[in-house]
């Protein structure tokens, strides 16, 4: 055990009364689950089942919907096995409390201390376990190895500031990496970055954001808003940052000379900002409503969803839609939802967050990239969008990468169901 590895171990194991303090001002702040804070201290609120057992880490939301799409895959095809969620948010058990297949447990992750990571694996006695990304808490993943259950990870991502930093912790990740049965990472680049800090054994395999389902739309709010835009061409600003607006609204006007009843949709990535957005719109001239303060869009020009978890809606309604924080250096929000519920997804230059997204969706014909939003937005305002059925190439891109990643874990999730308790 290195002295780095030593030293986290010692702090960690000490500083449990601290970490249940934490625990307690937490809860009473609603950052923690208080009917079910004990799992973050290993205790467990549900019984073991009786049979071989697969333990599926995410973190928060984006990692649990990954988690969801991987493991209604593998109920499909690997029946006899018991499967173990956990995530560390409440915002990611809101997400999946209602989406696991029956039979999937669902359980907070312990804190990253000796004494709850010894009381999680003493009750669960997983026999092999999945992170999704890269959330490799030391004591988790050590105690986990140290047991001789076969660790991987999926979808594999260190960002060059992360790698820059571990490679300064070399000591403390390298044995974690080394030990993986697996590392399968998002994408060609990751590899020498992940060699180069122990690993092994890895593999390249589909982006697992690729892999997840379209996003769910209320169909009662869809009938609704489609019958209030009515014949109307419409688009879609889409997360939007300080600076985007300004952009949006020189679309806008321009559009609008072509089609004088257009309907331009805000959703700016921060609520907190829309009635600062419409004033500056007002400035323009630019008749605006907030969606929280109108039943009609009658007279609306630009039209502001200050709400949160309806961009789904939006897309849905909406043959096109422009990615925020890509035309500002902000690096790109994730295209992905919009391209499934068929928004052909405009962007700016500035996607070093998510290239890999972007460059895929591109090659399946479902996005561009422009300068000029006023051209690259005409042509989809020629025809009404009629649905949001999730399009063909991606659907067929989806299905291929879930097979192919099958395959590559074929030979655990076979020795499992094979393994007897």
């Amino acid at each position: 055990m290195s002295l780095l590895r030593s030293s986290y171990y010692g702090l960690t194991w000490l500083s449990s009364p601290l970490v249940s303090g934490y625990l307690k001002w937490a809860t009473l702040k609603g950052r923690e689950d208080k009917l079910r804070v004990l799992e973050r201290k290993g205790i467990a609120s549900l019984p073991r089942p009786n049979k071989p057992l697969l333990w599926i880490h995410a973190v928060s939301v984006g990692e649990s919907i990954m988690a969801l799409s991987i493991i209604h895959a593998i109920v499909r095809v690997y029946s006899g096995i018991g499967i173990l969620l956990t995530t560390t948010t409440t915002s990611s058990a809101k997400v999946v409390s209602n989406k696991l297949p029956r039979n999937v447990i669902h359980q907070y992750a312990p804190v990253d201390t000796p004494q709850a990571v010894k009381k999680f694996l003493d009750y669960w006695q997983p026999d092999l376990g999945f992170w999704i990304e890269s959330d490799l808490w030391p004591n988790i993943v050590h105690q986990t190895q140290e047991r001789g259950i076969p660790t991987l990870l999926l979808n594999g991502r260190i960002s060059p500031k992360s790698f820059t930093y571990w490679q300064k912790g070399r000591s403390l990740i390298s044995p974690l990496l080394k030990n993986l049965a697996l590392c399968a990472v998002q994408s060609e680049d990751q590899v020498p970055l992940f060699e180069a800090l122990g690993a092994t054994t890895v593999s390249v395999m589909t982006n697992a954001k690729f892999l997840t389902t379209p996003l769910t739309v209320d169909g009662a709010a869809y009938a609704s808003f489609k019958r209030a835009v009515g014949d109307r061409p419409v688009w879609l600003a889409a997360s939007t940052h300080a600076g985007e607006e300004e952009i949006v609204f020189k679309a806008h006007e321009q559009l609008k000379k072509d089609y004088p009843t257009l309907l331009t949709i805000l959703v700016p990535r921060h609520v907190e900002r829309a009635e600062d957005i419409r004033q500056a719109a007002l400035k323009k001239g630019i008749p605006t409503m907030l969606r929280t303060e109108t039943t009609s869009l009658d007279d609306a020009e630009l039209y502001i969803a200050n709400t949160l978890g309806e961009l789904g809606l939006f897309y849905a309604l909406t043959p096109v839609a422009m990615m925020g924080a890509t035309f500002v250096p902000k690096g790109g929000h994730n295209p992905i939802e919009a391209a499934q519920l068929g928004a052909f997804v405009l962007h700016g230059p500035h996607i070093f967050k998510n290239p890999q997204l972007y460059q895929i969706l591109h090659s399946l014909g479902l996005a561009q990239e422009t300068e000029d939003l006023y051209a690259a937005i005409v042509p989809w305002l020629k025809t009404p969008k009629k649905d949001y059925v999730e399009p063909v190439s991606f659907k067929d891109y989806r299905e291929k990468g879930l097979q192919s990643l099958l395959h590559l874990l074929k030979p655990y999730l076979t020795a499992l169901r094979e393994s007897k308790r």
